[in-house]
């Protein structure tokens, strides 16, 4: 049973969208065989598709009762976007059910209406009428019929009572003048005898067994009746009872009168019948029609849920990544291929919107960050760089005063003198870094061609490392935009500094020969200028990529770690952005520079 659960949950969705159709589909021919003339084989397949109607009512209402359940499941735990796909599902709900149930209403108010019209009097009289019409022309015709025989039967009889030995051929002779223009079939019996004359082409076939009522007829009485098929009128008159002598004619009805009288019988027939089975077809018809009705109702209601679903989805992850952005998570972007619709749109627009503020975000932890290291660096400085003053000077005089009168390890004295006045130097080298670092200027602004500036930079380095190969891809020979230039000069001599420190470390290094490469690429793209400096040394490790930016933060023993740290705030005074990342094509460390320009001050 579980089993089975979990495969309903997991191909719930593909289950619906194979019921809606074939829902609509049962639907229509159930009501094509409704519609159709009724005979057996429609009636079997009527009964065929109501079965499969009734099978799919369940499963849909099953699938309904379902999504409903987990619908008020997710309500009671607050799920985000629960209360608003409540209020979608009911609308759509609501705009199905209601003109369904009015066409409903309507429908079976007119059924009734002309079911009940079909019964009232006019239409029993038309019928009446054609039963009339039928009955009249029978009447006609037999009397026709009688008359015709009665003539003949007139001059046969006074030859048969006037002569006992009558002639036959005088007979025929009478019935062939009396059928010289009707040319009815005509025969004159004898009882143990047999035919004694009759009309040209007769044959005994056409004339059924005599009614018994006959054999109780006088001399010169008539009996005329329409024979089975209902295509003769056959008239039968005794000539002479005590000789056994009778005549029997028949004439044929026009078939296209057999074929109106067939009609109309069959027309009635079915309308007594119909007029019986009044109340059995009501139920019926409001059976099938209630199936049907409720079938495509539910149906409908299924696809209102799966359309909701639809477009409840992009909202939910807005609502989502709305309130991740209010609890400060401004990294919450929701995932999109392609552009189809509003939806897509306000996605991408969202996706922007998060985008700028997680930049803003990270520029203000920058910033605040850089701030607060500036206020430790000029503290730093301003009490170190007090005593540093005094101490190389008493050094110096030391050296002076006593440098000649130690006579004994004067090179211990001396080393020490000259250790102390070189860490000095060295103390007030990294005071004047925390000192630089504290007061960074903001930029000034200057129209400069960046790429002579990169050209400068990488030929500087280039002349104090002639072991590195110094590669340059530039996108253009020039390209002049509105920077600060000696900041920007400062962030690429640290930053191709840094690979040129980091090929010197890789232990596989030998003298005299080339130790590997740096390549800087230069181009342009979407109103940013992009600068990637690239090596093959040792890379960045994972706890290097997270804490490069932060202040003081080193690897090397002789680093202060400023230099990201004031390249990172060269770059955020640009309103750019920095990644660093291990490179793909040299397998060394690789840095990505990206700053915005103004189409409008490029020269």
């Amino acid at each position: 049973m579980f089993f089975l659960q979990s495969l309903y949950i997991k191909y719930q969705k593909i289950i619906s969208y194979i019921l809606i159709p074939i829902t609509f589909i049962c639907c229509y021919a159930t009501y094509i065989i409704l519609s159709t003339t009724h005979n057996s084989i429609n009636s079997k397949l009527l009964f065929v598709m109501l079965y499969i109607d009734i099978i799919l009512l369940i499963l849909i209402s099953f699938l309904l009762i379902h999504r409903i359940r987990r619908l008020f499941k997710f309500g009671r735990k607050k799920k985000i976007g629960n209360m608003f796909h409540k209020q979608i599902i009911t609308l759509f709900s609501i705009v199905t059910i209601t003109p369904s149930l009015c066409v409903f209403v309507f429908s079976a108010m007119f059924f009734n209406i002309g079911i009940e019209n079909l019964f009232k009097a006019p239409v029993n009289k038309a019928m009446d009428d054609a039963n009339q019409v039928v009955a009249i022309y029978n009447n006609e015709m037999e009397m026709s019929m009688a008359g015709f025989a009665c003539d003949i039967s007139n001059r046969i009889s006074e030859l048969i009572n006037n002569d006992m030995f009558f002639d036959p051929k005088t007979i025929n002779n009478i019935i062939s003048e009396e059928n010289a223009i009707l040319k009815r079939n005509i025969i004159v019996m004898q009882e143990n005898v047999g035919i004694i004359a009759k009309s040209n082409f007769t044959i005994s076939l056409p004339f059924e067994s005599i009614p018994p009522r006959v054999g109780h007829l006088d001399n010169g009485e008539v009996h005329t009746w329409t024979n089975n098929t209902g295509e003769s009128v056959i008239s039968f008159v005794m000539l002479n009872k005590n000789l056994g002598i009778y005549l029997m004619a028949s004439g044929d009805i026009d078939t296209r009168i057999v074929h109106y009288k067939q009609t109309i019988a069959n027309a009635v027939n079915e309308y007594v019948e119909l007029k019986t089975k009044r109340t059995s077809l009501k139920i019926t018809f409001f059976t099938f029609f209630s199936i049907i009705t409720i079938l495509l109702v539910l149906a409908s209601v299924l696809v209102g849920f799966i359309f909701a679903n639809w477009i409840l989805k992009p909202v939910n992850k807005l609502i989502i990544a709305a309130k991740n952005i209010s609890m400060g998570n401004y990294n919450s972007s929701i995932e999109i291929n392609e552009l189809k619709n509003e939806w897509d749109i306000l996605i991408s627009s969202f996706n922007t919107m998060t985008s700028k503020l997680e930049q803003q975000k990270q520029q203000l932890i920058i910033s605040n960050t850089q701030n607060a290291w500036k206020d430790i660096a000029r503290k730093i400085a301003h009490e170190i760089k007090n005593p540093l003053t005094p101490i190389q000077l008493s050094a110096e005089r030391l050296k002076r005063k006593y440098q000649n009168e130690i006579t004994t390890t004067p090179e211990v004295f001396n080393t020490c003198i000259n250790t102390i006045i070189r860490q000095v130097d060295c103390i007030g080298s990294l005071v004047t870094e925390f000192s630089n670092f504290a007061r960074m200027p903001s930029p000034k602004m200057l129209t400069t061609d960046i790429v002579a500036l990169i050209k400068e930079c990488v030929c500087l380095q280039a002349s104090s490392n002639k072991n590195i190969m110094f590669n340059q891809f530039l996108e253009r020979n020039m390209f002049r935009c509105s920077i600060d230039p000696i900041q920007i000069n400062q962030m690429l001599i640290n930053i191709l500094q840094n690979s040129v420190n980091a090929l010197n470390e890789k232990p596989s290094n030998k003298k005299n020969s080339i130790i590997g490469n740096i390549n800087i690429n230069f181009s342009t793209n979407n109103q940013v200028f992009c600068i990637t400096i690239e090596d093959d040394g040792i890379g960045f490790s994972e706890d290097e990529m997270k804490n490069a930016f932060k202040p003081y933060y080193t690897t090397r023993e002789e680093g202060n770690g400023l230099g990201l740290a004031i390249v990172q705030k060269i770059i955020s005074e640009h309103n750019g952005e920095i990644k660093i990342q291990n490179s793909k094509i040299l397998n060394g460390a690789s840095v990505f520079i990206e700053i915005p320009y103004d189409n409008e001050k490029i020269l």
